[in-house]
């Protein structure tokens, strides 16, 4: 027995290291390629693929002995599928629509594969969506004549979605390109800005705001997730990283376990909305509709801002409501953050800087990792800030372990995208959710949210957008929306499903950290982000929360309006302002918060935004009242 327990050790040390280099080879080939450019992208993203499938070999190896032996050969046939692809490119290139049987053979063995590692890493969902695609581009000649398509032929299928590694759809799509030129080189990014002490001037930074509110640990939470979650591009991974210190001080400073889990990732969810990064979602908007990354980032930086201080301000009353204390500023060095803010901000600026100057993504990422490791070496020179190079290894190892899942799960998603552009499903039902919404606008964008948060369970918010842009944004156009809001809208419904049950992965992973029940934690978590689900309505009706501003007259309404919308739901969520809201207090609310959306919806003449206010206005001043008059009335049974 204690023979096969040290081979099965030293076998996973084997697979450890084994791990361990291909990733350091994976990154040094990315970034060698940013470099030296040596062939087109097509070819380049066959060797992104094929590093991702070993890395996520590797690592299955590691986490479950079992299947071991199938795993080796699934590794085999993928590193073989590789390499006949690269060697075969230019006899596939002349001969797209019939390419060689060999070819054939070699895309099923892709496609199969990527079935089954997107099943191991994020579950059923688009695997099984993905196989009904499949199906229905088959058969769709026998379905009913109001759904059916045109049936391909099992050689045309397989070339379509895998065979042909220069077809824009597929597993070697387009979407592939976008995750070996943009998306792993941002995962790697914010990996290496964390394993190289970014990290602790994140932290630092987030205390000293916090203590000025009374929220608190809330706060902070609020903080540090904003200043790291557009870097990470993962909701999970920033629970992983702020919530591991966030969490626990919430819960001992008074924040039940439910509540410390929903604050943690409803600030999380948001980093991937957050310019100057935005996360791995924006990059991918940009790579699918052609609007350029910076305009992207321009037009999220307002409503990024107000998500923040919604969630700020819900934390506020919150904490007075519960009764938590103020944090102090004890344990924080204002020396060690002047030594440590330049590992984090540094990096950002830079990368900042040339995005706006407009050199290329792939250049841009370059020079930032270089810039990453070279301020964290040169800072971990001090005693206090050396480096553990083994919590190093583990964080760049992680960060481009998700960079691979990213790569694995964005090409199956091209099999998707590729049903639909084929047999023209993409229009058929964007017809048909106009048909169904009776050509209504708000109902259609009610639909689309609903989907886009049933789509994200479980998965890359990336991917569940890129569904919802290929069926659901054309419909949204369709009704006159503009291109940016109309992909922009399910991007932030994609990012809000990591917290909205049933199966939100990133309010599992915070309540598990927290200890906390998932469903009360669900429930937490549903009040503490609810208000700022108006964001992406108002990017339709109120183009100046975008940065597209119109007349003056009409910025301050669509301000007013929205604003005194947003911040009088936190309170109607909650049920407290100055005390607890009683039924009066809360039913004036609720007619407030109706009148101004229906100035926002509808469009309608300020004096509705006016009357709103002064309802929410009445609803401080008696409730302000009422609360003086039980403290005068506390104070006298006292005395």
């Amino acid at each position: 027995m204690d023979t096969v327990s040290q081979e099965k050790n030293s076998m996973d040390r084997w697979l450890g290291y084994s791990l361990v280099v291909i990733c350091v080879v994976m990154i040094i080939y990315h970034l060698y390629y940013i470099v030296a450019l040596p062939y087109e992208a097509s070819v380049h993203s066959i060797v992104h693929l094929g590093f991702a499938f070993v890395v996520l070999v590797f690592h299955g190896m590691i986490k479950s002995p079992r299947f071991r032996i199938l795993r080796i050969a699934m590794l085999v046939m993928l590193v073989g599928v590789s390499i006949y692809f690269l060697t075969h490119y230019g006899v596939i290139l002349e001969n797209t629509s019939y390419p060689p049987k060999m070819a054939l053979v070699a895309g099923v063995i892709a496609a199969v594969c990527v079935f089954v590692i997107t099943y191991e890493n994020y579950g059923l969902m688009f695997p099984a969506l993905s196989a009904i695609g499949v199906l229905y581009m088959y058969f769709g000649s026998y379905l009913p004549e109001s759904i059916s398509a045109p049936s391909v032929d099992l050689d045309r299928l397989i070339t379509l979605l895998s065979a042909d590694v220069t077809s824009p759809w597929g597993v070697y799509g387009s979407l592939l390109i976008i995750s070996a030129n943009y998306l792993f080189l941002f995962i790697f990014f914010g990996a290496a800005l964390d394993a190289f002490g970014g990290m602790r001037a994140v932290k630092t930074i987030g205390t000293l705001a916090a203590y000025r509110f009374r929220s608190g640990p809330a706060a902070l939470s609020v903080f540090t997730s904003a200043l790291l979650g557009s870097i990470t591009g993962s909701t999970v991974a920033n629970i992983t990283i702020t919530g591991s210190f966030t969490i626990p001080l919430m819960k001992k400073t008074g924040y039940t376990p439910e509540m410390a889990a929903a604050v943690e990732t409803g600030a999380s969810s948001g980093g991937q909305i957050l310019p100057p990064v935005m996360g791995s979602t924006a990059f991918i908007m940009s790579g699918y509709t052609g609007i350029p990354y910076v305009n992207i980032c321009i037009a999220s930086v307002l409503s990024a801002l107000i998500y923040y201080a919604a969630l700020l301000f819900y934390a506020e009353i919150n904490a007075r409501k519960i009764g938590i204390e103020p944090m102090t500023r004890e344990g924080v060095s204002l020396k060690n953050l002047l030594l440590d803010a330049p590992v984090f901000i540094g990096p950002l600026a830079f990368l900042t800087y040339m995005l706006i100057r407009g050199y290329s993504v792939m250049l841009t990422i370059f020079w930032s990792v270089v810039c990453v490791v070279g301020l964290g070496l040169l800072n971990g020179i001090r005693r206090d800030a050396r480096l553990d190079w083994r919590i190093v290894k583990d964080k760049i190892v992680d960060g481009i372990r998700s960079g691979s899942q990213v790569a694995v799960v964005l090409s199956l998603i091209g099999v998707v995208v590729g049903v639909v552009e084929v047999t023209g499903l993409g229009m058929r039902l964007g017809n048909v959710f106009v048909a169904l919404s009776g050509s209504n606008l708000l109902v259609l964008l009610f639909m689309t949210a609903v989907t886009a948060m049933i789509l994200g369970m479980g998965v890359p918010s990336g991917a569940a957008y890129i569904i919802c842009a290929t069926v659901l944004s054309p419909a949204l156009i369709k009704l006159g929306v503009p291109m940016l809001q109309a992909h922009l809208f399910p991007l932030y419904f994609a990012v809000f499903s990591h917290l909205t049950p049933p199966v939100a992965i990133g309010l599992m992973v915070a309540c598990k950290m927290a200890g906390a029940n998932y469903l009360r934690g669900g429930k937490e978590a549903m009040k503490f982000v609810l208000p700022t689900f108006l964001l992406p309505f108002l990017f339709v009706y109120t183009p100046s929360i975008l940065m597209q501003f119109g007349s003056l007259s009409s910025v301050i309404q669509e301000f007013a309006s929205f604003l005194l919308a947003i911040g009088a739901l936190c309170i109607m969520t909650l049920g407290y302002w100055a005390s607890s809201l009683n039924w009066t207090e809360r039913m004036i609310l609720l007619i407030s918060i109706c009148i101004l959306l229906a100035s926002i919806f509808f469009r309608l003449h300020y004096v509705f935004v006016i009357a709103g206010g002064v309802l929410a206005l009445m609803v401080t001043l008696l409730n302000v009242r009422r609360t003086r008059q039980l403290t005068v009335k506390q104070t006298q049974l006292v005395t």
